[in-house]
């Protein structure tokens, strides 16, 4: 007589399965990110033209995260985020400027984990988590926000990829400028937006901006902390979408680094 599975190997085989359909889904979009974004820019042109971007979108939709841990639903939540992004300005591909964000973030509607959502709302349940680091993953329309990142968001790699973000992001001029003279830091107006998620946990805003900025900047928010007076740089209209043709690399879904360099040669 065949003996019955035990609960253990059930729980295993259970938890395989949704790892399964993690990784699938990620994969599909890690892949569309390595072929079609360059240094925080879209090429919408080639996205928009590319079936998987609606295959991946729909998997979204049928997916179901509330069944998986919390750094894989929070992962799944900053791609979902960022795909729409991506599929907002890909069915925009002559937008080059945004007179008003508020309305177009609140514009398009798309379907994850089979419910409605804008960039609006997605970004609201982000922010449900409770982890301000979740800001530096979600990608904006225009440069006034963290770049898009050219690969999809894992629970293994959440963390790490979410600190690069941040220094990638407040290592720019878009995002950080120290000005000496009088004494100001400034700072991207996405600080401003989001503020009170960033001071949440007790910490000043310039405690997180001074984890993430170039050393030199780190050691002089150090030496002068009480006296910098923190400002806010002008939005930054102009969108993060490439017009300009580029040589595409095909890179296979979640390819380590050595396996690109060996693919070059």
């Amino acid at each position: 007589m065949r003996s019955l599975p035990t609960i253990g190997v059930l729980w295993t085989a259970a938890t395989t399965s949704l790892l399964g359909q993690q990784e699938l889904i990620h994969a599909v979009w890690d892949s569309l990110l390595q072929q079609y974004v360059w240094a925080g820019q879209v090429n919408v042109v080639g996205l928009s033209a590319d079936e998987r971007l609606s295959q991946y979108l729909h998997q979204l939709a049928l997916a179901e995260p509330e069944r998986w841990t919390q750094e894989a639903q929070m992962a799944f939540w900053l791609n979902a985020h960022n795909a729409c992004v991506v599929a907002l300005l890909a069915r925009r591909p002559g937008l080059r400027l945004i007179t008003n964000l508020d309305s177009l973030i609140a514009a398009d509607t798309f379907c994850i984990a089979g419910e409605e959502h804008t960039l609006l709302s997605l970004r609201q349940r982000l922010r449900q988590f409770g982890e301000p680091l979740l800001h530096f993953g979600a990608a904006g329309l225009t440069p006034s926000f963290p770049p898009l990142a050219r690969r999809a968001f894992t629970s293994a790699n959440l963390r790490r990829q979410l600190r690069d973000n941040a220094r990638a992001f407040l290592r720019s001029p878009d995002a950080c400028l120290l000005e000496v003279q009088t004494n100001t830091l400034w700072l991207s107006p996405f600080f401003a937006w989001y503020r009170a998620d960033f001071e949440r946990s007790g910490h000043t805003l310039l405690h997180t901006i001074a984890n993430y900025v170039e050393p030199t900047v780190a050691a002089y928010i150090a030496a002068r902390r009480r006296e910098i007076r923190i400002d806010f740089l002008p939005f930054n209209p102009h969108t993060v979408t490439r017009f300009t043709a580029r040589n595409i690399l095909h890179i296979k879904p979640l390819q380590t680094a050595t396996e690109q360099k060996k693919r070059r040669r």
